[in-house]
C-alpha cells in the first residue's frame, strides 16, 4: 500500500467514524424529540379530559343550583304556612342554612368547573 492509499484509508476512516458518531447523536436527538411529541400529546389528552370533566361539573352544579332554589321556595312556603296557622317549625332554620351552605358550595365548584372547562 502506498502513501497516498494509507492517507486515503487514513482519511475515510475518520470521515466514516465522525459520520458514525453524528448518526448516533442524530438518532439521539430523534428519541428525545419522539419523547417530546409523546409528552405534548399526554398533556393535551389530559387537558380534553380536563376540559370535559370540567363541562360536566358545571352542569351538575347548575342543575343543583336549581334544585336548591326549589327546595328554597318549599322551604319559604312552609314558614309561611306555619306562621298563618301560628305554629312554630323549629327545622325551619337549620333547613335553610343547610340550603345556603349547599348552594354556596354549588357555586364554588361551579367556578372551579368553569376554569377547568375553558
Amino acid at each position: 500500500m502506498n502513501l497516498r492509499e494509507q492517507i486515503e484509508k487514513e482519511i475515510t476512516d475518520k470521515v466514516m467514524t465522525k459520520l458514525a458518531s453524528e448518526k448516533v447523536e442524530l438518532g439521539i436527538v430523534d428519541g428525545i424529540e419522539r419523547s417530546i411529541d409523546k409528552i405534548y400529546d399526554d398533556i393535551l389528552r389530559a387537558d380534553s379530559i380536563l376540559q370535559k370533566g370540567g363541562i360536566e361539573a358545571e352542569n351538575i352544579t347548575k342543575n343543583a343550583q336549581l334544585k336548591v332554589e326549589s327546595a328554597m321556595d318549599s322551604v319559604k312556603k312552609a314558614e309561611d304556612m306555619a306562621k298563618d296557622l301560628g305554629v312554630n317549625i323549629p327545622q325551619i332554620k337549620e333547613l335553610k342554612n343547610k340550603l345556603s351552605s349547599a348552594d354556596k358550595k354549588a357555586k364554588e365548584i361551579n367556578k372551579r368547573a368553569s376554569v377547568a372547562a375553558k
